[in-house]
């Protein structure tokens, strides 16, 4: 699972989500910050990919994930991630995410984001992000 979650991080360049939707289970819930204008509970692998179609057809341009690590801690794969992102109104973000996938007969059963969600929400808005400290 950990190569596969690798691998999947490797479409996201090109907004390309395919890879990690193939990791899912059919019945998988992915948990996006509800402070989040597109946060929420998505359920099912076509729930993941009508949030993922939103995300890009109000929010942003581009949203690239570069994966530092990917950790293997039996049940769960936790994924810490730098964002890139460029949102509609032309704005720009850089942010430090953690993914944490809890993995159950090969697929990602659960999936939850942690992120500074005020970047995301000010980007969107248009307001001045400052680039993350890890920077």
């Amino acid at each position: 699972m950990v190569e596969a979650c690798r691998r999947a991080y490797t479409g996201f360049e090109k907004n390309d989500s395919s890879d990690l939707v193939a990791l899912m289970s059919p019945d998988v819930v992915f948990d996006f910050p509800t402070s989040l204008p597109y946060g929420g509970t998505f359920h099912g692998r076509e729930g993941f990919a009508a949030f993922y179609q939103d995300l890009f057809d109000h929010y942003y341009e581009y949203f690239d994930y570069d994966a530092h690590a990917v950790l293997d801690a039996g049940t769960h794969v936790v994924v810490p991630v730098r964002a890139r992102a460029k949102a509609k109104n032309g704005r720009t973000m850089e942010n430090e995410h953690c993914l944490l996938f809890t993995v159950a007969d090969g697929l990602i059963s659960e999936a939850r984001l942690y992120a500074d969600t005020a970047k995301g929400r000010d980007v969107i808005d248009g307001l001045e992000v400052f680039p993350s400290a890890a920077s």
